[in-house]
């Protein structure tokens, strides 16, 4: 079994727009290509993971601004 460091941030300090709709999940802006994702939890933080985790609410699709404005490790890239 592989260790891994797993960080999490609270999604209020990330989201800047609380409407998102179906577009980026944290600013709400229209994606263009469904390129990446970001993994929550239901206590309302991201985390740094993208395998299989307790209590995940499953990925969400962001756009690459939002993408570059968040830590490396934080993102995904979107299987779709």
């Amino acid at each position: 079994m592989k260790f891994q460091w797993i960080f999490q941030i609270p999604l209020e300090d990330v989201r800047t727009s609380p409407d998102v709709g179906d577009g980026c999940f944290l600013c709400g802006k229209k994606l263009k290509l469904k390129k990446y994702q970001v993994h929550l939890l239901t206590n309302g933080n991201l985390i740094s993971s993208d395998e299989p985790f307790d209590n995940s609410q499953g990925f969400f699709d962001i756009g690459s601004e939002c993408k570059n404005k968040l830590p490396n490790n934080f993102y995904f890239d979107s299987d779709s």
